[in-house]
C-alpha cells in the first residue's frame, strides 16, 4: 500500500527523533493492518456483492487520491518534520479514509463492532499526529536520511 511505504519513507527520514519514530512505525502498523481488514472483509463477500459497482463519486474521489498521491515525490519535499506531519495529515483526511469508514459501516458482520474499528482505524490516526506537538517544534525537527 502506498500510506504504508510512505509512512517507512517517514521513518526513515526521522528516525532519528524517537517521538517522531514512534508515531511514523505505529502509523506504519496501523496501515499494514488496515490492508489485513480490508482483506478479510473481502474474503467474506460473495460473488454478487463482488459484482455490484462501486458508487462512480467515491471511486472518482478515490482516484483523484491516488494519481495526486505518490509517496517517493512526497518524501523527497520533506524538509522537516512539519513537512512531513502536514502531509500525513493531509493523506489521513483524503477520500481513501472516507472509503475504508464507507467499507466498515457496510460490510463488517458485527454491528457493535463498527464504531469501535472506526475509531481505531481512522480516529486514532489523527490522535497520533497530535503527539508530534506544535508547528514551531516540528520545524525544529529536520530530515535526517535521504531516500
Amino acid at each position: 500500500m502506498a500510506a504504508r511505504e510512505f509512512y517507512e519513507g517517514l521513518l526513515r527520514l526521522f528516525g532519528h527523533n524517537p517521538r517522531a519514530a514512534r508515531v511514523w512505525e505505529e502509523m506504519r502498523s496501523d496501515e499494514e493492518e488496515h490492508a489485513r481488514f480490508l482483506e478479510e472483509v473481502r474474503a467474506r463477500l460473495t460473488p454478487e456483492q463482488l459484482q455490484v459497482p462501486a458508487d462512480p463519486e467515491m471511486m472518482q474521489g478515490l482516484r483523484n487520491v491516488l494519481m495526486k498521491f505518490s509517496p517517493q515525490k512526497m518524501l523527497q519535499s520533506i524538509r522537516d518534520l512539519n513537512d512531513a506531519y502536514n502531509h500525513a495529515h493531509e493523506l489521513e483526511s483524503s477520500e481513501v479514509n472516507s472509503v475504508l469508514e464507507f467499507i466498515i459501516h457496510e460490510y463488517h458482520v458485527d454491528p457493535a463492532l463498527r464504531v469501535q474499528l472506526v475509531e481505531m482505524y481512522l480516529q486514532v490516526h489523527v490522535k497520533r499526529l497530535l503527539a508530534l506537538g506544535g508547528a514551531a517544534w516540528r520545524r525544529s525537527v529536520l530530515a535526517q536520511a535521504r531516500l
